[in-house]
């Protein structure tokens, strides 16, 4: 990652996959490839460097941009967890058999 001198804005090298949490409170994702799911309480992003679990609570969408891969979200963020890429998309009876 690349800091610029004159001012607070971080220059992010593009297809980076950058997570940036204030206070527990909103996030920012880069690189985001689809939304799998999401409620108030979980969502599953699928991102270039694999499937991510946010779990909290009263989450919700400020911001999203597919053609740029951006993703905002607030709420109280309690849980973030990286799966393999493939995971995310098997089957319940497949992730209960292997």
């Amino acid at each position: 990652m690349q800091i610029q001198t004159d001012s607070p804005t971080y220059a992010i090298p593009s297809g980076d996959h950058v997570v940036t949490m204030r206070n527990r409170k909103r996030m920012d994702i880069t690189s985001v490839k689809s939304i799998d799911r999401f409620d108030h309480e979980e969502f599953l992003v699928r991102t270039s460097q694999g499937v991510l679990q946010i779990n909290g609570e009263e989450l919700r969408i400020v911001h999203l941009d597919v053609d740029k891969g951006l993703l905002t979200l607030e709420g109280t963020v309690s849980l973030m967890q990286y799966d393999e890429d493939d995971a995310g998309s098997r089957g319940f009876l497949h992730k209960l058999f292997g």
